[in-house]
């Protein structure tokens, strides 16, 4: 008792006119409970509800449990009973009784929290703090708990083990067995019990209620002496409390049982709820929703008037596949398996089971007159008495649908001998066939306008019978839509289809409802009409109720958890006495046709952001390092009836401003860039009325040091110096360069004069000067006059190019004609050359002498050897971005040559080490890329000789 800080008085409507229960709602393990086994529940001033279990304390906002355990710091995992004080810090019950309470998702107790640690020493643990005996205010607390300390209240009967009540001018109080009138001075023992201990509950409106196991005692007092009603109870009390219809009810070890304190001690109790439950305590929330703590979880029943026919009813089964409601307050159910049950006196009896009981659905009842009605099943068509005695089968095939209009009835069925449409004549008794359709198909949708004309919805469109044609022909108006149902709303036929809405037809005008015009699903399973001319439309996503004013603008409604109407498992719907019948699988729940759910702007929360293995409960603000943009944020709007109807729409202001809905409690923000934002979240119910004041979380991301103020101060401060210190280093990198430059030159320089004295080989001058000699001692003037004058070509040649790095390939091809064809004179001819320059290329640079070495190698390491045939071919072409330049011989090759050669096996040629040299240093000074290739034809094919020198310039700067 000592756990509930309201509880609302209104008057609360009988349910026996009825004889149907009150839905509600199970909360077990399997929805996210951490025990079956709860205590006791309360709703705290945020309105969370907390579920106090025998494994840990879980808070429900109407969609998802968070349970606290040991794991999160409770001293013990059995929770009993919870109170929050007026610093909003939940204060729990443990089976320990260390001090305890839970304070934005987090938990204090004596190992964390200073004031734990005082109630402790000073002994004063949960029900010293809590509000005891007296449910409606203050008076019988021990101890008045502050913020950061613990105080004794003025009452000095709040100090006091008994609990204390006034009446009728008098003060008492109760002890063990006793209740004591006090004199002052002095005091009187006005009643003595006989057991020897009770617990007194709760004094209340001149009633004061007090328990003894499985009793219960209602004492008044009249003129100072008390008049006592000893109620028993079927089992033993666990907890007793007001009900909403301002009656005692007594939470037993069998359920919960009802005490009219008006009446008589021999009262008959019966069960308002949990009957054959064990139930610890019942609670009433400010949405006047009644909760029940048993062994088997958490019971809600709702506080609307939403009410259930289910087996307890005599309803042989809660899968009801559909109902008619009759004239007379008579109500039909019918199910799978061709059974059909009728209320009388607010009771389901057996009235038929059609067929052999096997599979076989009932799909319609059709009402003929008062005391007929049709029955339409799987297995053919039914005439049924509402007495009882009487059924006829009519017809043999699977039925799918039927309208009536005066005493023509017409028929839709499955039939394999061209009978899908039928017309029974009421008055005569007699069936005649109306044409087939074009697709040979039965209609799940019938329907008979006023003047009497035949209309079918097939899963190919919608089609009317044309009497002076006798054939039926096609609405062209809805296409090949697949039809559910047809009806008529104000002399306008209405039809629903699978996938587009539905329509209406309004003389020449199509009136279309869909989901562009507030209609919660497209997909239509069926419309209905009720008594009122409203038309009700189920859907896959829910049901809808639209009113049309005389211009036939629609009002959508759309009902919820909140009515206590199931999303999407209506099978069929019917109308009477003001009330819906809708066929569920949970059985046939009962509303007002006039039903609307009181929708309340939703509260909403945010309960925690998490990031970078941080986590905040409760949060206002959070504020972000850089490298943490990333976080996750979980909100909620409690509602205990809109279960998973609500919707969210959030906009982060300061990023891209964006309005977004959804249907998740969860964000995920990532990569913000470092400034202010506000995540302003709403939430809607299925009638999209947004709350109008948001949740408002601030974000803050801090920028990176480098871009803080103080930084950039400092860096401007010092920039002076950077910029020195800057100036100074690049000066001296520019220094080294050019001494590094000035290096290479001097390198390069040396390598070429290596080279030139290399191209100015002695023994080949001494040949030369050997061979002109020779053409004179024969008197050969003129050979000698041609070899002497080309000899000094050269020699003018190399001298004078060699001053430069780069050279024209055109000049270059010209020094290497003069120095190949003397190679020829010496050697008398023995070999032949090619020099192929690609057009173009002429005035191309390329490095001076490069071609020198390698065309020196090749006459004098292969072609010299041969006797004849042989053969040097130079060239230079272009290749994209690079000049590729090749020396091809067909002499003997460097093995072969080595034989002849009478230096060591381990001598390097000089020129081509000058050369590779030469290559390095110009590579490094002008960025250029020159490789070398050396092949030996050998390699390519055994039958070849001779050797393939490929020279590749890339990145030179005068191409």
């Amino acid at each position: 008792m000592y756990h509930y800080s309201l509880i609302l008085f209104l008057l609360f409507q009988s349910l026996v006119m009825y004889g149907q229960q009150p839905q509600l709602r199970h909360y077990s393990l399997s929805d996210g409970l951490p025990s079956n086994t709860v205590y006791s529940v309360y709703q705290d001033s945020k309105g969370f509800m907390w579920f106090c279990t025998s494994w840990g304390i879980s808070r429900f906002d109407g969609h998802h449990f968070e349970t606290i355990t040991s794991n999160h710091g409770l001293p013990d995992n059995e929770t009993f009973q919870a109170w929050e004080d007026s610093w909003q810090r939940l204060w729990v019950s443990t089976y320990n009784g260390s001090p305890t309470y839970i304070y934005n998702g987090k938990v204090y107790s004596v190992h964390n929290d200073n004031l734990c640690r005082l109630m402790e020493k000073k002994k004063i643990g949960f029900y010293d703090i809590a509000p005891r005996w007296d449910l409606y205010s203050d008076r019988h607390k021990k101890y008045v708990i502050g913020k950061k300390s613990i105080s004794n209240p003025k009452d000095s009967t709040a100090q006091s083990s008994h609990m204390h009540f006034s009446d009728q001018g008098s003060d008492y109080y109760i002890s063990l067995k006793k209740i004591i009138k006090k004199n002052y001075p002095g005091s009187t023992t006005v009643y003595t019990f006989k057991e020897k201990a009770v617990r007194p509950s709760f004094y209340l409106n001149g009633h004061l209620y007090v328990r003894y196991i499985n009793f219960i005692y209602d004492i008044v007092f009249k003129e100072g002496k008390p008049v006592i009603k000893k109620i028993k109870m079927p089992g033993n009390i666990l907890d007793i409390t007001i009900g909403k219809n301002g009656k005692i009810w007594c939470c037993t070890i069998s359920g919960i049982l009802e005490y009219d304190q008006d009446g008589t001690a021999d009262q008959s109790l019966h069960y308002v709820a949990m009957k054959g439950i064990v139930s610890y305590s019942c609670f009433i929330d400010k949405q006047n929703n009644s909760w029940y703590a048993t062994n088997e979880g958490v019971y809600m029943q709702p506080a609307n008037k939403t009410l259930v026919y289910t087996t307890d009813d005599g309803l042989t089964d809660n899968n009801v596949l559909t109902v008619k409601y009759l004239q007379g307050d008579k109500l039909l159910a019918g199910y799978s398996n061709s059974k059909v049950m009728i209320r009388e006196k607010n009771r389901f009896k057996p009235l038929y089971t059609l067929g052999n009981g096997q599979w076989n659905r009932l799909k319609y009842f059709l009402p003929i007159d008062d005391d007929t009605f049709f029955a339409g099943t799987d297995r053919g068509l039914f005439k049924c008495s509402l007495a009882g005695n009487e059924n006829t089968k009519l017809l043999e095939f699977s039925q799918k649908s039927a309208s009536i209009k005066n005493d023509i009835v017409l028929l839709s069925q499955s039939s394999t001998e061209m009978e899908s449409h039928l017309i029974y004549d009421l008055r005569k008794g007699t069936f005649s066939r109306l044409p087939k359709l074009s697709n040979s198909i039965a209609a799940p949708a019938t329907a008979i306008d006023a003047k009497g004309i035949y209309w079918l919805g097939t899963i190919q469109g919608l089609f009317y019978y044309n009497a002076a044609l006798k054939k039926f022909i096609q609405d062209p108006s809805l296409g090949k839509n697949r039809i559910t149902s047809l009806n008529f709303l104000k002399g306008r036929l209405v039809i629903s289809t699978q996938s587009d809405g539905v329509f209406i037809r309004d003389g020449q005008r199509i009136i279309k409802l869909n989901k562009n015009n507030d209609l919660i699903s497209n997909i239509c399973e069926k419309a209905y009409v009720d008594e009122k001319e409203r038309l009700w439309i189920n859907t896959d996503k829910g049901l809808s109720r639209i009113n049309f004013d005389d211009d036939m603008h629609p009002s959508i409604y759309h009902f919820s958890a909140a009515d206590g109407v199931p999303s999407h498992m209506i099978n069929n719907i019917t109308f009477g006495e003001g009330k819906a019948f809708l066929a569920t699988s949970k059985g046939i729940i009962v509303i007002d046709q006039d039903q609307v759910s009181k929708n309340q702007p939703y509260k909403v929360y945010f309960l925690k952001a998490s990031f970078k293995d941080s986590t905040v409960y409760y949060p206002q603000k959070i504020s972000l390092n850089y490298n943490q943009n990333n976080a996750q944020i979980n909100y909620t709007a409690i509602s205990y009836l809109d279960e998973k109807d609500i919707k969210y729409k959030y906009l982060l202001s300061g990023a891209e401003n964006d309005t977004v809905i959804t249907e998740e409690s969860t964000l995920n923000l990532g990569a913000l860039k470092p400034g202010n934002y506000l995540l302003n979240v709403w939430a809607s119910g299925k009638n999209n009325s947004w709350n109008k004041t948001p949740a408002v979380l601030a974000i803050v991301v801090k920028p990176p040091f480098w871009e803080e103020l103080w930084f950039m101060g400092g860096m401007f401060l010092l920039l002076p110096v950077f910029i020195i210190i800057i100036y100074r280093h690049r000066i001296n990198i520019i220094r080294k360069k050019e001494a590094e430059k000035t290096e290479r030159k001097k390198m390069i320089a040396e390598l070429e004069m290596q080279a030139l004295r290399a191209q100015i080989n002695p023994h080949f001058i001494f040949n030369v000067l050997n061979a002109i000699q020779n053409y004179y001692g024969k008197e050969d003037e003129l050979n000698a006059n041609y070899c002497m004058a080309a000899f000094s070509d050269l020699i003018r040649k190399t001298l004078t190019h060699s001053k430069e790095h780069w050279n024209t390939i055109d000049k270059e091809m010209s020094m290497l004609k003069t120095y190949i064809e003397l190679e020829q004179m010496r050697f008398k001819n023995h070999f032949n050359y090619e020099i192929f320059v690609e057009p173009g290329l002429e005035q191309i640079k390329i490095p001076t002498m490069l071609l020198q070495t390698y065309t020196e190698n090749s006459i004098s390491h292969g072609l010299r050897y041969l006797k004849t045939g042989g053969i040097l071919r130079i060239s230079c072409s272009r290749n994209t971005d690079s000049i590729i330049c090749i020396v091809e011989d067909n002499g003997v090759g460097f093995e072969k040559a080595r034989e002849f050669d009478s230096r060591p096996d381990d001598y390097k040629s000089m020129g081509l080490k000058i050369t590779a040299g030469r290559i390095s240093a110009i590579n490094e000074l002008y960025g250029t890329s020159i490789s070398t290739e050396i092949t030996h034809k050998k390699s390519i094919n055994p039958d070849l000789q001779g050797t393939i020198v490929r020279i590749t310039i890339k990145n030179t700067p005068f191409l």
